[in-house]
């Protein structure tokens, strides 16, 4: 893996480090690796991204729980 350096806003890194302090990534490079890999999927398969996009949508409205069976 390849080491890149990149300037970012005092709001930027508040908005990442508080994705690592809540637990949803292990490391700075992390969030920013998944944004990159986010970034690129949308550019490459922009269908598949709009309808993880909307499956999103419909399952942010079902109660906690309701998706635990199909795991």
């Amino acid at each position: 893996m390849t080491t890149l350096s990149a300037d970012v806003t005092p709001k930027m890194v508040e908005w990442i480090d508080e994705k690592v302090k809540k637990g949803f990534y292990k490391s700075r490079s992390e969030v920013i690796r998944e944004l990159v890999r986010e970034e690129m999927k949308q550019k490459e398969y922009p269908q598949a991204a709009a309808s993880e996009r909307v499956l999103k949508k419909i399952w942010a409205n079902e109660p906690d729980g309701l998706w635990e069976s199909y795991l």
